[in-house]
């Protein structure tokens, strides 16, 4: 058997040696894991959502003869929470915070809450879904071109062709980029109300984009019950920019409220001019009507017939703010009616 000895001076120099191999080694961990963490991608950071919120007021004074009626009001509020969940899911949830809608005097002092949205949305390529409490499309585009919610509710709100909201499930999908299809399933009974019977409405509507700032959508909704209630509607919306907007809408209701025969219709036409910066003219001309039953000589709804006229100028100083000074009436048809005429300063505050 051999044995090696190394001089020392030779195992001075292997020592350094194996020093100099284990500091590159070292320094070459250091690098890659450098290199690694470079290369990653941050993770991203959990989308912290938005609370947001919108304060509907208004002072009128009624113009009429006699005892007028002069009032401060708080005529609604909306406090929500919206966020982001991951790439293709938004959850939202909206209090709707108002008045009773009822006669007694009492009810403009009393405040009632109910959640207008709680719902989930996906949102992928050209399919979008809603499911939950949500704003049913046709009454929120019509909504966005009239675009003076704080002073009036669209047509088909304000004179009950509908809902704004329900529970339910919407499914839309942009086919091209000029029409888009919708689909909806809900209660039928609104957003205020819980579903006390079996009764569903299905509601379809197509939007058309055929350009020059123009849109076309027909909607119609069926209820089937033992007689079938059923809405068609048609709606023209124009937009110029920041110059102008306008829109034209038809409604029919068949067989209101389930009840054969009784059928309800009307239409609107309203329009803004943006003649300077920050300040519009608007107006809006509403006519509801109803159908003459067999056998009798006046429509059934005579008593709920009419035609109201909107007409004021709006400022917003910013785009959070808006003040309106607005003229306001309603014309019954029923010969016993008195008509109704207002001066409003309308303000919508919104964060």
């Amino acid at each position: 058997m051999t044995i090696l000895f190394l001089h020392p001076i030779q195992q001075q120099q292997t020592m350094v040696n194996n020093l100099l191999r284990l500091r590159y080694y070292v320094i070459g961990m250091l690098l890659s894991i450098s290199f690694a963490s470079i290369s990653q991608e941050p993770e991203a950071k959990p989308d912290p959502g938005k609370v947001y919120g919108k304060i509907y007021s208004n002072f009128y004074t009624e113009l009429n003869e006699g005892d007028n009626q002069t009032a401060f009001e708080i005529r609604r509020a909306y406090f929500g929470y919206e966020r982001k969940l991951g790439s293709h899911f938004k959850a939202n949830v909206k209090l709707d915070i108002g008045s009773p809608d009822d006669i007694s005097e009492f009810s403009r002092i009393r405040r009632y809450a109910y959640f207008k949205n709680a719902y989930l949305a996906y949102q992928k390529d050209k399919l979008t879904s809603y499911f939950g409490i949500i704003d049913l499309m046709h009454f929120k585009i019509q909504e966005k071109y009239w675009a003076h919610r704080y002073i009036e509710k669209s047509f088909a709100d304000a004179y009950r062709f509908g809902s704004s909201a329900d529970l339910g499930w919407l499914i839309q999908y942009d086919w091209t980029d000029w029409i888009s299809l919708d689909f909806t399933m809900s209660n039928g009974e609104g957003y205020s109300q819980l579903q006390t019977d079996n009764t569903f409405r299905s509601a379809v509507g197509v939007s058309l984009y055929p350009g020059y700032n123009l849109i076309t959508r027909l909607y119609y909704d069926w209820s089937e019950k033992d007689d079938n209630q059923s809405t068609a509607s048609l709606f023209l919306g124009y937009k110029l920019d920041h110059k102008f907007i306008g829109g034209v809408e038809y409604n029919y209701r068949f067989n209101d409220d389930y009840t054969a025969d009784y059928n309800m219709y009307g239409y609107s036409a309203f329009a803004s001019w943006f003649f300077i910066e920050n300040w519009q003219v608007f107006g809006r001309y509403d006519k509801l009507s109803s159908n003459i039953l067999d056998g009798e000589n006046i429509p059934w709804n005579l008593a709920d017939d009419g035609s109201k006229i909107i007409a004021g100028i709006e400022y917003s100083p910013i785009s959070e703010v808006k003040l309106a000074l607005d003229y306001q009436d309603w014309f019954p048809y029923a010969n016993n009616a008195k008509n109704e005429q207002f001066i409003f300063l309308n303000v919508e505050v919104s964060f």
